[in-house]
């Protein structure tokens, strides 16, 4: 059923422009898939669907290269972040308006080890890492040599 309802969705974003998940909710439903939100929300993150520049629609996320993503993070990094502090195994950096989700998904397209999962909001990030990381990851933060 997933794999079924996945392929669904890819073809429903590539044949038209859908900005919302409630708009895909209900295409699916008009194919006779039931979804809750969740699942749907699920879905579009495993699926690495982001959203168009310009308020387009949901747009399949091409997979980058380790290289290219550390010089994205590099050069966002050097535009948007603030601050970087970290507490006990957390790591918080603060960015410019609007510009956490951005970092954030680059950060998680690294896949490090050391990171547990990150949490984005409008202009902060929390980075959850493991025991004895922190440090050696917020200094690597703060001088960009993601």
């Amino acid at each position: 059923m997933k794999k079924r309802r996945q392929k669904l969705i890819l073809r429903i974003i590539e044949s038209d422009s859908i900005t919302t998940q409630a708009m895909l909710k209900e295409r699916l439903e008009l194919e006779g898939i039931e979804v809750t939100q969740a699942t749907l929300s699920r879905d579009i993150r495993e699926m690495n669907l982001i959203k168009g520049a310009n308020g387009d629609g949901y747009l399949k996320s091409r997979r980058v290269p380790k290289h290219q993503i550390s010089h994205r993070l590099f050069v966002l990094f050097s535009m948007a972040v603030k601050r970087v502090e970290y507490s006990g195994n957390i790591i918080v950096i603060t960015c410019e308006p609007g510009m956490a989700a951005s970092v954030c998904a680059i950060i998680d397209e690294l896949h490090w080890s050391e990171i547990v999962g990150t949490i984005a909001g409008n202009d902060t990030i929390f980075v959850i890492t493991r025991e004895g990381t922190t440090q050696q990851l917020a200094v690597q933060f703060r001088e960009n040599n993601c």
